[in-house]
């Protein structure tokens, strides 16, 4: 337990602050899309810029490679706007 804990997002989200792109299959069973919500609206109360893309059909890797394009260009998108600080 103590390393699970050690290592889970939602017991050390005191004091994040990076600004977080979480993309969630909708079908994931490793990580149940109720933690992606959780996540999302821990960070969401502290104020840390996040947005949460559900990918419909999806597993925990994204596989449709429509959807795949899709995920590639949010990121480009996010990186550009909260590492190169691009508008």
């Amino acid at each position: 337990f103590d390393a699970w804990r050690t290592h889970s997002a939602m017991f050390n989200i005191k004091g994040v602050v990076t600004p977080t792109l979480i993309q969630h299959g909708e079908a994931d069973v490793r990580v149940p899309i109720s933690q992606g919500y959780e996540l999302y609206n821990a960070l969401k109360r502290q104020g840390v810029p996040v947005k949460m893309v559900v990918y419909p059909r999806q597993p925990h890797g994204i596989q449709e490679p429509k959807l795949m394009l899709d995920a590639m260009s949010r990121n480009l998108e996010w990186f550009d706007r909260w590492v190169m600080g691009k508008s």
